[in-house]
């Protein structure tokens, strides 16, 4: 590259910084936690949006989900209504899948 094709790239560099200069990063602020006389804060559950969970604004991990849904995901199986919260269980007898049965 010659030194003319060279001068003529670099005045275009400057044009374009000069045109839209890069922009400053804003401080990153961190927010306060709520105040409360209690002390105790209270907000939705995050997955069914209707339940109330309690929390200390000084905890590190707060909880998400009320009790509700804390009950719900732990339960394995689902009381009246067959055995499993799945609706059709199927049994596989014989081995791997595919691998066929040995005689």
């Amino acid at each position: 590259m010659d030194a003319k094709n060279l001068a003529v790239l670099m005045k275009l560099k400057n044009a374009m910084e000069l045109a839209s200069p890069s922009p400053v990063p804003t401080p990153y602020v961190e927010p306060e936690p709520p105040k409360s006389k209690t002390g105790w804060l209270v907000r939705d559950c995050r997955f069914c949006k209707a339940g109330k969970v309690s929390y200390r604004a000084d905890w590190v991990n707060p909880p998400v989900m009320c009790q509700g849904c804390r009950t719900e995901r732990k339960t394995r199986y689902v009381p009246g209504e067959g055995d499993t919260l799945y609706s059709k269980p199927q049994v596989f007898h014989g081995g791997a899948p595919g691998g066929g049965r040995n005689k």
